[in-house]
């Protein structure tokens, strides 16, 4: 470093550097020193690029495609996160008919019971079991025998006008 402060000195003009000896003798040594170092400093550094300015329409450009970033990852999250409970939903659903296709006869059974009670939970929850076993018959190929018995089902109890509606709603 000393030496390319020398010869950075000697290139410097002879009148500034009789000025700068004048104030080191008036007791301006330590203020002298400083300023030469620092303009030598500034003379042999690279230069550091300036940074870069933004305006206030990029700072509110980068925040709105931040947003619409952020927006699009949580729309993308929650597609994917319905996409699975919907595929959790469906598995469900497979594992209930398949249980259900195992013991035909007593879901009937079920239906009939839940019916005599007469009451309206009762009847959407029998409607709910017929709807599954109108897919497992669907699934099954078994249309005819399921119509058959839905049509007795119906005839038998044509006098419950809200279990009718219920039926009528279902779509069985």
């Amino acid at each position: 470093m000393w030496r390319g402060l020398t010869a950075w000195i000697t290139h410097l003009p002879d009148a500034e550097k009789n000025h700068l000896l004048a104030r080191v003798i008036q007791s301006e040594g330590a203020r002298v020193r400083m300023e030469l170092l620092r303009r030598f400093r500034s003379h042999t550094a690279p230069p550091h690029p300036a940074p870069v300015r933004r305006t206030v329409a990029d700072l509110l450009d980068d925040a709105a495609r931040r947003r619409t970033d952020r927006q699009r990852r949580l729309a993308a999250q929650r597609a994917d996160d319905e996409a699975r409970r919907e595929h959790a939903r469906i598995q469900a659903r497979e594992r209930r008919l398949n249980k259900l296709a195992d013991d035909q006869e007593a879901a009937w059974s079920r239906v009939e019971a839940m019916i005599a009670t007469r009451k309206p939970a009762e009847y959407d929850a029998a409607v709910t079991l017929l709807t599954d076993l109108q897919t497992l018959a669907e699934r099954d190929g078994h249309d005819d025998t399921f119509s058959l018995r839905t049509t007795a089902l119906r005839q038998t109890r044509a006098r419950k006008p809200s279990l009718i509606q219920r039926l009528n709603r279902a779509g069985i």
